[in-house]
């Protein structure tokens, strides 16, 4: 059962859901909604960081990671964004008529639907004061200049994280039983435009300036399903 809760450190109204406990818990436990989407990856801005960004301090909050995949026509993923635009519509709920910028999916050049999905690296201090800092990993941060920003005003929290993996499919000895998938973690630089993945979003309004506010599709992790399209593209 979903529901929608407001959350003051950051400033956020936040998708939930509540579910049973594992095993013979019974007791409900509510816990951030997480959704799986899938597409071909169109544009992607993601790590590793090789150079300091030029944006000023106070612009560091903006700094972002981030994909846009594609369903190409697929009845599933456009099943998948009007299940977003559903959401929004709860969100919208929330807020006086008119305080909450309308979602709408962008499309491509060819106009077909897909979805921007993105994750900030930073959290202000002054947002989140009890929020705990997580160091960067290598594969993100190779050079620490993401880790030497945080100090001072920001901080990487478990907000921040983006994790990354690819997938493998196991067969069977019997054969009649479909191939079981394997998730195994992995570095981001993997990613290459026109990759078949998977990826995990949950949904969060935040306030802007001037008393409006936005939903924003925050990207929590990505799995390369199938590089082979690229890969024979490349002649590899």
């Amino acid at each position: 059962q979903l529901r929608i809760e407001c959350f003051e450190e950051p400033k956020t109204w936040r998708l939930l859901v509540a579910t049973n406990g594992g095993g013979d818990d019974t007791t409900p436990t509510v816990e951030e909604a997480v959704f799986t989407i899938q597409g071909v990856l169109v544009v992607k801005d993601l790590p590793p960081i090789q150079e300091k960004p030029p944006q000023a301090t106070t612009r560091y909050r903006y700094l972002r990671q981030g994909i846009t995949i594609t369903g190409l026509g697929s009845p599933t993923f456009e099943y998948a964004i009007n299940a977003a635009v559903d959401i929004s519509r709860m969100f919208d709920r929330q807020f006086p008529e008119g305080k909450m910028e309308p979602w709408t999916a962008p499309t491509t050049d060819e106009g077909q639907s897909c979805i921007e999905l993105s994750n900030r690296y930073f959290t202000p201090k002054r947002d989140a004061p009890r929020m705990i800092h997580i160091p960067f990993p290598e594969s993100v941060d190779p050079h620490g200049i993401l880790e030497r920003m945080t100090k001072g005003e920001y901080i990487h929290g478990e907000e921040n994280v983006v994790e990354y993996y690819t997938c493998s499919r196991e067969g069977t000895d019997t054969g009649k039983l479909p191939p079981a998938s394997r998730f195994q973690a992995a570095k981001p630089h993997v990613f290459r435009i026109g990759d078949l993945v998977e990826a995990q979003v949950s949904f969060a309004v935040v306030p802007l300036k001037g008393g409006k506010c936005k939903m924003l599709c925050i990207l929590r992790s990505i799995a390369l399903l199938d590089g082979q399209f690229v890969q024979v593209g490349d002649g590899q």
